[in-house]
């Protein structure tokens, strides 16, 4: 049974069982963790506060060190993270083996970052002038991290946020805390001072009074449109927040008429299984030339009936994933191919629901616009690319799009069209890299999340003028 503790200024409180980690695939209990106080969170930012000033003055490369012993620690401990993993989240194990690696190239990519050029030198319009963009650190940053990437989203948000200067406050998911705990663990051999990273465990009410605290100056945060809105709006109305959001998806595969069929279809496999579709970028639904349209679906759903989906992440998601179901084969304008059901026995196993339907026909259905976060996929056949951009855009989000084809035209008519962050050809529309940003557009959210896109946001840029001359002379031709 693992022991749960938060972790605040240098110290692990004492264990406190108030709600339980479970297995998704067996429904064990990993371990009982401590749901924080209202005290808990105002010592933590306390502390991360009374923290920043001592680890902004120290030097960039100096605090890109503590990153050099962090990669070496995920190294040594990736068979055992690799497991742990896949137990909480129901994961399998070559998924979590790349979330494990995403998390080391993260704490690799922000170790460069230390020791490559930061701020910019600018020439200004008066010879006797120098101009400097410099990075200011925001100050306490909060976390807040959903539980299908426990251990990458974490290190996209909190490394970053460190090398820069500031000090995290990281509330994790309730469904994950024992991975976090163990992430939080190897920020405490890698030597981080105290007070620089702090961990608080719980539910929404401990995100919320992160989100309510006037001493915390940004939030990074990964889930719902509804949470993350949310906490947009109280950083509008307090003045002196920001927030970097990366929110839901309705994301989508379009298979055009000559595309490889079985490159295609392994693509669409992938978007739409893996962590049985539980991942802000799955494609819930794929877009195919008519032409090809018999082909691709059949093809589809046999390959669908080969997939050994992991669970569902508890019985909650089950249950609403299910209701999804349940409208869809009762809807008269859906032919559902594949019928999902319950799978028997131990953890919160769900087979596919593959259905199609035309674009067009009562098209505010709700399964057709709203994220619903499991094995529910619909295939819809378009005649033109035209209207494949106009399906793919007629959603509220924008977060990710793959397209399958050899034409390099209609490539780049889907670049220039469509409404999305991330864009892959030929691909399946998962598999984002560190050194990229991550992020979409509308409801999906803004701020380029990952550790390439997070550097931008938990920093001010600011300029520094210094007049090297005898005398002042203005820009813009202004008189003193």
């Amino acid at each position: 049974m693992f022991i749960g503790m938060n972790y605040i200024n240098g110290l692990w409180t004492y264990f406190r069982s108030e709600f339980k980690s479970i297995n998704p695939r067996s429904e064990e209990v990993l371990g009982e963790f401590p749901q924080s106080t209202d005290q808990e969170v105002l010592e933590a930012v306390a502390a991360a506060k009374h923290a920043q000033k001592a680890w902004r003055g120290l030097s960039r490369i100096q605090r890109g060190e503590y990153f050099d012993k962090l990669c070496q620690i995920i190294k040594r401990d990736a068979t055992f993270l690799i497991k742990a993993i896949s137990e909480e989240t129901g994961k399998h194990e070559n998924e979590s083996l790349a979330e494990v690696n995403e998390t080391l190239h993260m704490a690799q990519f922000t170790f460069s970052k230390a020791r490559m050029p930061n701020g910019e030198v600018v020439p200004s319009e008066i010879a006797d002038k120098d101009s400097y963009i410099l990075r200011k650190p925001k100050g306490v940053i909060g976390a807040i991290t959903p539980w299908n990437f426990p251990y990458a989203i974490p290190t996209w948000c909190v490394a970053p946020a460190l090398l820069e200067g500031n000090t995290v406050i990281w509330k994790p998911s309730e469904n994950t805390p024992m991975v976090a705990q163990m992430a939080m663990a190897q920020y405490v051999e890698a030597g981080f001072p105290d007070g620089v990273i702090n961990l608080l465990h719980g539910n929404g009410h401990v995100g919320s009074e992160l989100v309510y605290n006037k001493d915390i100056k940004h939030y990074c945060f990964t889930g719902s449109y509804k949470t993350g809105q949310l906490i947009r709006q109280i950083c509008a109305v307090q003045g002196n927040k920001t927030c970097s959001l990366e929110m839901g998806s309705k994301s989508a595969v379009i298979v055009c008429a000559d595309a490889d069929m079985d490159m295609a279809i392994k693509a669409c496999i992938a978007s739409a299984y893996k962590l049985s579709g539980q991942r802000c970028v799955s494609a819930s639904r794929i877009l195919v030339e008519h032409q090809i349209f018999d082909e691709f679906t059949k093809r589809f759903v046999e390959e669908s009936q080969k997939v050994e989906l992991g669970p569902l992440i508890n019985r909650q998601q089950l249950e609403k994933v299910s209701e999804y179901n349940r409208l869809i084969e009762n809807d008269e304008y859906t032919q559902v191919l594949l019928k999902s059901e319950c799978l028997s026995g131990k953890g919160y196993f769900l087979s596919p629901c593959v259905y199609t339907t035309k674009w067009g026909i009562e098209e505010k259905r709700k399964f057709l616009k709203e994220e619903i976060f499991g094995p529910a996929i619909v295939i819809i056949p378009f005649d033109d690319l035209e209207e494949a951009i106009a399906i793919y855009n007629d959603t509220d989000y924008g977060l990710s799009v793959a397209v399958c084809t050899n034409d390099y035209r209609k490539m780049r008519q889907i670049r220039d069209e469509c409404d999305f962050g991330l864009g892959y050809v030929n691909l399946p529309c998962i598999g984002a890299e560190s050194f990229l940003p991550f992020g979409g557009v509308k409801n999906s959210g803004y701020g380029g999340s990952s550790a390439a896109g997070t550097f931008d946001t938990v920093v001010n840029k600011v300029t520094w003028t210094v007049n090297h001359g005898e005398d002042i002379k203005m820009a813009q031709g202004l008189q003193v």
